[in-house]
C-alpha cells in the first residue's frame, strides 16, 4: 500500500487491476489529495483501462464493495467519479457499473455523483448521448436511471421534450425532472405546455414532477409560473400525502422565486399538517421558513411555526427550527418578541412551552427579545392575558418574563396598571432579587413608564426583604439530615444521568482523549512526532461561572407558587 506519493509505475499498476480489480486498486493506493500527481494518476489508470486487453473495470466489484463502508466508501467514490469521464469502454458495461456504485451509496446526499460523471462522460463524444436514449427507448432500465443526468449534462431540451411527451412512465419522469433543472431559453414557453399536461395527468407522480418542474424552470428565469400551475398545485396539495407535503416544502426552500403569493400560501398550508416523524421534510421547511424570515414574511413564518407545534401536540418543537428560530433573533428584538407576543396570545400549550423552553435560560443579563408597541393587543383583557402568560410561562428567567408586563405599562391601557404592577411584585419580585432588581433599577432610572408604580414596588421589595431577615436561623423551617441526605442522593444520580447522556451526544467523545483532573490548574498531553519522539503540550484551565437565583416564593410557599403559575398558564383566552 503506498503511503506516500511514488512514481507510478504502469506495468505493476495494471498488474494489480487485473488481480485487484479497480475498486479495489484505488483503496489500495490511497490517493485522495487532488494536485498534478493525482492527475497524472488518473490518466494512467484510464490509458491501462482504455486499452485492447484492458482488465474488466466490474472485476471483483461485488466483494470489494462489500469490504467498504461509511467514509471510506465515498472516498472511493470520488476518485472513480473523477476517473469515469476519462473512460472509453462499452455503454453496457459502464452503466452497470455506476448502477453498482449508486446501490451501495443508498441514500446519502453524495450518493448521486456516479450518474454526473456518467453525464460528463456522455458529453465527450456526441454519439454517446443517443446510444443512451435509443437504450432508454427501449426500455433499457440501467439506460433510464441514467436519463435524467444524460439529458440535464447535454442540455437536450428537444430529446427532452420528446420523452416527456411518451407514453413510458420512467422516461417521462425522469425528462420532466431534467427539462425543469435545464436552461431552457426560447423553449421555455414550449417546455411550460407540455409540464401543464403532466401536471393534469391523473398519474400522481407524473402530475406531482411535472409542477415542480414548472416552478423550479420559473424560478431559474426568476418570473412566477402560469396561475395555472397554482390550480393544478392546490389539487395536488389538497391530498396532504407525504410526497405533496414534502413537495411543498421544497417549493419553497428551493423554488421560491418562482411562486406567486398564493402559491406561497398553498405551501404554507400544506407543510401545517406534516407528519412529525418526516424529519427530512421538516427539516426541509425549516430552510424554507429561514428565507422566508429573511424575505419579510415573518408574520406567516411565526403562524406556521404555530400551527406545526400545535397541530403535532408538542413532536415538534423549536428544537428542528433552530435555523429559523436564529433568524428571527438575527432580525431584531423587536421582530422576535412580536412573534413571542403572538404565540402567548394565540398559541396553545404546545407553542407556549416551546417558546418558554427557548427563551429562558440561565445567567441572562439582559432581556432576550423586546416589544413594539404595534405588536400588542388593542384590548386591555388581552393585555393583562398576554402579562398573566409571559409571567406563567417565562417566571423561571425573570428578565425574560418581565418585559411584557413593562411593554403594557409603557403602551397599554392604563386602566390595567395596577394589575400589571401586582404581577411585577408578586410573584416575580418577591421570588427575585438580584439581576431584575438591578433591572428594574435601571428601568426607573432610565424615566420608563410609571416609574413611580415601579419604585414603589421595589420599596415594598426592601421592606419584605428586611422582614425576612434572620428567618433562616428558624429550626423550624430547617430540612432535616434524612431530608438532606435524600437531596443530595437525588441530586447526584440526576448529574451522574446528565454526564452520561451529554457524552453520548457528544462529537468530542471519539475525537479527543478523555482526563479527569481532581486538582491543578492545567493538563499535560504527550504529542507524538515519530521516531519514537514525543512532547508535551501544556493547556492552562481557567474559571468560569454562571450565576442563577432560586425564586424564594419557591421556598416560603412552594404550593401556593405552582398553584399560580398554573393558573396563568392554563388560563384560557376570554372569547368575545
Amino acid at each position: 500500500m503506498a503511503t506516500e506519493w511514488t512514481p507510478v509505475d504502469e506495468t505493476e499498476l495494471a498488474t494489480q487491476l487485473r488481480t485487484r480489480g479497480l475498486v479495489r486498486t484505488v483503496a489500495d493506493w490511497e490517493c485522495w489529495r487532488r494536485d498534478d500527481r493525482y492527475s497524472v494518476w488518473i490518466e494512467t489508470l484510464a490509458t491501462i483501462l482504455n486499452a485492447t486487453d484492458a482488465p474488466p473495470i466490474d472485476h471483483h466489484i461485488e466483494e470489494a464493495l462489500a469490504e467498504l463502508a461509511g467514509p471510506r466508501f465515498f472516498l472511493i467514490q470520488n476518485v472513480l467519479c473523477d476517473l469515469i469521464p476519462h473512460l472509453n469502454v462499452d455503454q453496457d458495461v459502464l452503466l452497470a457499473f455506476i448502477s453498482r456504485l449508486l446501490d451501495a451509496g443508498g441514500n446519502d446526499l453524495a450518493a448521486g455523483a456516479p450518474s454526473t460523471a456518467f453525464g460528463e462522460w456522455t458529453k465527450r463524444d456526441p454519439a454517446r448521448p443517443s446510444k443512451v436514449y435509443e437504450a432508454a427507448r427501449t426500455g433499457d432500465n440501467l439506460a433510464l436511471r441514467q436519463l435524467y443526468s444524460v439529458l440535464l449534462m447535454n442540455a437536450d431540451a428537444e430529446e427532452g421534450l420528446i420523452f416527456a411527451q411518451a407514453h413510458e412512465r420512467e422516461a417521462k419522469l425522469a425528462a420532466t425532472s431534467a427539462l425543469g433543472a435545464m436552461e431552457l431559453g426560447e423553449r421555455y414557453g414550449e417546455v411550460l405546455d407540455t409540464l401543464l399536461q403532466g401536471a393534469s395527468s391523473d398519474d400522481g407522480d407524473i402530475a406531482l414532477r411535472s409542477v415542480e418542474a414548472s416552478y423550479r424552470a420559473a424560478a431559474k428565469r426568476k418570473v412566477y409560473a402560469p396561475a395555472s400551475f397554482d390550480e393544478q398545485l392546490e389539487r395536488i396539495l389538497q391530498t396532504r400525502s407525504p410526497t405533496a407535503i414534502h413537495l411543498a416544502a421544497d417549493l419553497l426552500w428551493l423554488h421560491r422565486v418562482g411562486l406567486s403569493e398564493s402559491a406561497i400560501d398553498l405551501c404554507l398550508d400544506a407543510v401545517a399538517d406534516v407528519d412529525p416523524a418526516n424529519i427530512v421534510t421538516i427539516s426541509h421547511i425549516d430552510h424554507a421558513t429561514y428565507q422566508l424570515v429573511g424575505a419579510e414574511r415573518v408574520e406567516k413564518v411565526v403562524y406556521l411555526l404555530s400551527e406545526l407545534f400545535d397541530r403535532s401536540q408538542g413532536r415538534i418543537t423549536l428544537d428542528a427550527f433552530q435555523s429559523t428560530y436564529h433568524a428571527l433573533k438575527q432580525a431584531g428584538a423587536d421582530v422576535l418578541g412580536s412573534a413571542v407576543v403572538y404565540w402567548l396570545l394565540n398559541g396553545d400549550v404546545y407553542t407556549r412551552k416551546c417558546v418558554a423552553n427557548e427563551v429562558c435560560s440561565v445567567g441572562n443579563d439582559d432581556p432576550p427579545f423586546s416589544i413594539p408597541t404595534s405588536s400588542l393587543p388593542t384590548e386591555p383583557s388581552d393585555q393583562l392575558f398576554l402579562c398573566r402568560k409571559a409571567v406563567g410561562w417565562f417566571f423561571i428567567d425573570p428578565l425574560a418574563a418581565i418585559v411584557i408586563p413593562l411593554a403594557v405599562l409603557r403602551d397599554g391601557s392604563p386602566d390595567i396598571a395596577s394589575d400589571v404592577l401586582s404581577l411585577i411584585y408578586d410573584p416575580l419580585l418577591l421570588s427575585y432579587g438580584g439581576k431584575l432588581k438591578d433591572y428594574l433599577e435601571r428601568y426607573v432610572g432610565d424615566g420608563g413608564a410609571n416609574g413611580s408604580g415601579i419604585t414603589e414596588l421595589l420599596a415594598r421589595k426592601a421592606a419584605f426583604k428586611d422582614a425576612m431577615e434572620g428567618i433562616e436561623r428558624l429550626v423550624e423551617l430547617h430540612p432535616s439530615e434524612m431530608q438532606r441526605e435524600a437531596e443530595r442522593v437525588q441530586w447526584n444520580e440526576k448529574m451522574e444521568r446528565g454526564m452520561e447522556q451529554g457524552k453520548r451526544k457528544s462529537i468530542f467523545e471519539d475525537i479527543f482523549t478523555k482526563q479527569y483532573i481532581l486538582y491543578g490548574c492545567s493538563s499535560l498531553t504527550p504529542i507524538h512526532t515519530g521516531e519514537g519522539a514525543t512532547h508535551l503540550t501544556e493547556i492552562k484551565m481557567k474559571s468560569f461561572s454562571i450565576s442563577s437565583e432560586l425564586p424564594l416564593l419557591n421556598i416560603v410557599d412552594p404550593v401556593g407558587l405552582d398553584h399560580m403559575l398554573l393558573h396563568f398558564k392554563l388560563e384560557p383566552r376570554e372569547q368575545r
